[in-house]
């Protein structure tokens, strides 16, 4: 492998809460460390930023993303379509399919993840609260199907137990904290490792390399 190139929003991005000991990172920022450390002199990018919707991330990172030449390539995206809204699931998956598209056109194997519920942290009126649920649960079933149809290492945040962890969460209820990235790389980690990703993951992680 020789270079892993991220996009996304802030969760890619890695914005959040600190906490004491632990750098804020973001979980591919992690991930990337943990790689570089089995598999040395491969390049990590991370083209992410916060507060992008997926065609807004696919208008500003794709090409970029596409002319570093990845092997390698993270897409998580859709958490600000189903917050900000209006949200459409249709859109949705056209801008997905073209940004996994893109790069599997390439050759590059593809990593991306179900997005959390902010359902369960933020403070909704009842009827908002319905609305971004509703969202949340066609945003993730579009992921999950792209995953499959794109052969994606996959990974799905409803299944484990991170959203029910509040110590893992910043104040603002939407972002991971340093420890909550830290924790989603080292869940991360194995299912990379069970599709022939070589990661090195220290038996303990605080100041960290």
């Amino acid at each position: 492998m020789r270079h892993f190139v991220a996009l996304g929003d802030s969760f890619t991005e890695g914005v959040g809460d600190p906490v004491e000991g632990i750098p804020l990172r973001s979980a591919p920022g992690w991930l990337a460390g943990w790689m570089q450390a089995a598999s040395p002199g491969l390049r990590y990018t991370n083209l992410a930023s916060r507060g992008l919707r997926a065609g807004e991330i696919r208008a500003q990172q794709l090409q970029r993303g596409l002319s570093l030449g990845p092997d390698f390539v993270s897409v998580v995206a859709g958490a600000n379509d189903c917050l900000k809204g209006p949200f459409s699931a249709e859109r949705l998956r056209a801008e997905l399919n073209l940004m996994l598209g893109a790069f599997q056109s390439v050759g590059a194997r593809l990593f991306t993840a179900t997005l959390p519920n902010f359902t369960l942290r933020l403070e909704l009126p009842g009827g908002v609260r319905e609305r971004v649920g509703r969202n949340l649960e066609a945003a993730n079933h579009i992921i999950h199907d792209l995953a499959g149809r794109y052969d994606a290492i996959f990974f799905d945040f409803w299944e484990s137990e991170l959203d029910k962890n509040p110590a893992l969460w910043s104040e603002d209820g939407v972002h991971p904290n340093a420890r909550g990235y830290l924790e989603i790389a080292r869940q991360v980690a194995p299912v990379l490792e069970r599709h022939g990703v070589a990661v090195r993951v220290p038996a303990a992680q605080g100041e960290g390399r």
